[in-house]
């Protein structure tokens, strides 16, 4: 039953990288789309064991990375610290509705872009506009808290389906 439960989870991960990847393009808003990556690190860091958020980190990390072409680990070393933040102190933050979810989102959406911003001018020696930080890092953070308490909806009602299907109700003790 428990293969059925992560089969789906990695069918999510596939549908999300497909959308991220071909048609979200559409709905850029001055060049920024949705991390469906990071809002689906911090759904399964808050909603799912803590094995589960942190691995989503570090596979989704690994997804971005091999598929962008850019420097190896950056999205990996992002998306693991995400991950391993709300699977640790899940308990001590409460992230349930709208306005805790879009916070949370937006503030791992600010650290994901320093991260990124951080390595390109130090380890890549890169030069990034410094608009980057003043105009696309904020934007990418306010879509993502835009867009993740849709998606958190969704995977929760998702998730719950999913288990409802899987539970055997003639298995249950009664009390």
């Amino acid at each position: 039953m428990h293969s059925m439960y992560y089969f789906s989870q990695i069918l999510i991960v596939i549908i999300l990288f497909s959308i991220q990847t071909t048609w979200l393009g559409i709905f850029s808003i001055g060049g920024v789309i949705p991390d469906l990556a990071l809002i689906w690190v911090v759904y399964c860091g808050v909603h799912c064991s803590r094995t589960m958020g942190i691995g989503s980190g570090i596979m989704m990390g690994i997804l971005q990375d091999s598929l962008s072409g850019g420097l190896l680990g950056l999205n990996t070393l992002s998306k693991s610290f995400i991950g391993f933040f709300f699977a640790i102190l899940k308990d001590k933050f409460f992230v349930e509705g709208v306005v805790p979810v879009a916070f949370f989102l937006t503030a791992s959406s600010l650290f994901d872009g320093l991260v990124f911003y951080f390595f390109m001018n130090t380890v890549l020696e890169g030069e990034i506009a410094s608009s980057f930080l003043y105009q696309s890092l904020p934007a990418y953070g306010i879509y993502n808290g835009i867009v993740g308490p849709i998606l958190f909806l969704l995977f929760s009602q998702f998730n719950n389906w999913l288990k409802s299907k899987m539970s055997d109700p003639y298995m249950n003790q009664v009390n």
